[in-house]
């Protein structure tokens, strides 16, 4: 099912906008996270006017000022928009087709969504579930950034029983991967109360970091499926199916990332592509 796409073209840029820092522009244009864009800059691909720019604090007037990357005019949607996608099972995390692999821009190209869209984080091949799309770069920046606190769920099957006796050590920051302590997650009883499905939670995302937490106390993952990110949930969205968020959906989405002030988005800090599957 292709999503709903406007029938006419967004406007180039917008005049309200007129004074904006280059960086900003470039990741309003989808062009990926401020980090991103500034080596974009750095790598000589950017230019105004014309003339190519070297410097990252430039500002730039939308309204009259022509900017190109590789050449090209950017295209400066007028509202950002968000996409959830049902991830299936076996598709990569990535937009670089690979030989014998499916990957995700396939399912980008037969839901006709302009390039500029990208996934926001990840999902293992052998995970399913929800996975965001998106052309804010700040949005998606943020949202992978483990610091942002966005509560993800996930329905977990295992292969055997899991006692009680091991709730704290799951939830309690008791596991450490790599050498670092995960933070304090939730564990409830899934849709069938039988030992072997849960619901976990969590609101950080290290590589596979779900399964080697239970691996950590004897336990295997066999089915692992993400069904909300935040205030956004999965719903009964078909595997392969990408859906548009509502207005509502986008705004609750921003204020579980940003709260009620401006954009907190600083460049600097570490950004985890990982979502715990």
């Amino acid at each position: 099912m292709a999503p709903s796409l406007p029938t006419t073209r967004p406007p180039t840029m917008n005049s309200a906008d007129a004074g904006m820092r280059l960086n900003r522009v470039l990741a309003r244009a989808g062009h990926g996270s401020r980090r991103a864009v500034e080596q974009l800059v750095r790598d000589g691909r950017v230019a105004i006017n014309g003339e190519l720019v070297s410097d990252l604090g430039r500002r730039v007037d939308p309204a009259t000022d022509l900017v190109t990357v590789d050449g090209r005019p950017l295209d400066l949607p007028q509202d950002h928009r968000v996409y959830a996608f049902h991830k299936p099972f076996g598709v990569v995390c990535t937009l670089k087709a690979q030989a014998g692999q499916v990957s995700l821009a396939e399912w980008r190209r037969r839901a006709e969504l302009p390039d500029r869209f990208v996934p926001v984080g990840r999902l293992d091949q052998t995970s399913s579930g929800l996975l965001l799309w998106t052309d804010d770069g700040d949005l998606n920046e943020a949202l992978c950034r483990p610091r942002s606190g966005v509560w993800k769920a996930y329905e977990v099957e295992l292969a055997a029983v899991l006692p009680d006796a091991l709730l704290p050590t799951l939830t309690g920051g008791a596991i450490a991967l790599d050498g670092r302590p995960c933070r304090p997650c939730r564990l409830r009883p899934g849709h069938r109360p039988d030992g072997r499905h849960w619901i976990m939670e969590l609101h950080e995302g290290r590589k596979r970091q779900i399964r080697r937490m239970f691996g950590a106390v004897g336990h295997n993952v066999t089915t692992l499926h993400r069904v909300a990110v935040g205030p956004i949930v999965l719903g009964r969205l078909h595997p392969g199916d990408f859906r548009r968020l509502a207005a509502d959906e986008v705004a609750a989405l921003r204020h579980a990332v940003f709260g009620k002030g401006e954009e907190r988005v600083s460049p600097r800090r570490g950004r985890s592509t990982r979502d715990g599957g």
